[in-house]
C-alpha cells in the first residue's frame, strides 16, 4: 500500500500539541520502519519551510537555534525519511489557452484539472495532481491521499472520482487497516 501525505500529516508528527499528532506519529512511524511507503510533494518541503519558519517567532527563546538552523534541521528531516519519495515539479509543457502559449511544469496542468473538476485550494490541487503524478507517471499506485485538510476531505467524493485515490486522515485510515486485518 502506498500513500500520499500531505504537509499537514508531516507537520502534526513533529507538533506535540497538535490534536492529531498521535495519529500522525505512529502513522509517520509506521513509514520510517518500512511497514508503509509513502510519497509526497516537493512542494511539502517548501510548506514545512515555511511553516517552521512561520512557527519560530512564537516558540523560539534567545538560546535557541536561529531560524535558518530550524528550518533547515525540519526540512532534512523530512527529505531523509525513509520509504518517504518526494515527487518533483519535472516536466515543462506548453498549453494553448485561447492563441496564447504557456509554459510551465505538467504538473500544473494536471493541478488545473483537479482545481476545476474538485474545487480545491491552489495548494491542495498541487498536492493531489502530485498524487495523481506518482500513480500515473511513477507506477507507483497511490492508494490513500492522507490529510487532515478539512477542505480536502470535505471534497473527498470528488477526488475519489477524479483520480481512484481514496481521501482519509490519518485517524480514518488506522481504522480501515484494522478492519482489513480483522
Amino acid at each position: 500500500m502506498t500513500l500520499y501525505l500531505d504537509t499537514n500529516v508531516i507537520l502534526a508528527r513533529f507538533a506535540p500539541t497538535e490534536p492529531s499528532h498521535r495519529e500522525a506519529k505512529e502513522l509517520y512511524q509506521k513509514i520510517e520502519d518500512g511497514k508503509l511507503e509513502a510519497v509526497t510533494s516537493s512542494l511539502t518541503l517548501i510548506e514545512v519551510v515555511s511553516t517552521t519558519g512561520r512557527a519560530y517567532d512564537r516558540y523560539s527563546t534567545a538560546e535557541d537555534m536561529s531560524r535558518e538552523e530550524v528550518t533547515g534541521a525540519y526540512l532534512k528531516r523530512v527529505a531523509a525519511t525513509p520509504n518517504l519519495s518526494i515527487i518533483p515539479f519535472s516536466g515543462e509543457i506548453t498549453l494553448d489557452i485561447e492563441g496564447t502559449q504557456v509554459k510551465f511544469p505538467a504538473l500544473y496542468a494536471v493541478a488545473i484539472e483537479v482545481a476545476a473538476k474538485t474545487g480545491v485550494k491552489t495548494l491542495d490541487s498541487i498536492h493531489v495532481a502530485s498524487a495523481i503524478t506518482a500513480s500515473r507517471i511513477y507506477s507507483d499506485r497511490v492508494d490513500y491521499l492522507v490529510t487532515l485538510d478539512k477542505d480536502i476531505l470535505r471534497r473527498r467524493s470528488e477526488i475519489h472520482d477524479l483520480t481512484g485515490i481514496k481521501v482519509v486522515s490519518p485517524g480514518e485510515l488506522e481504522a480501515n487497516q484494522k478492519n482489513i486485518h480483522q
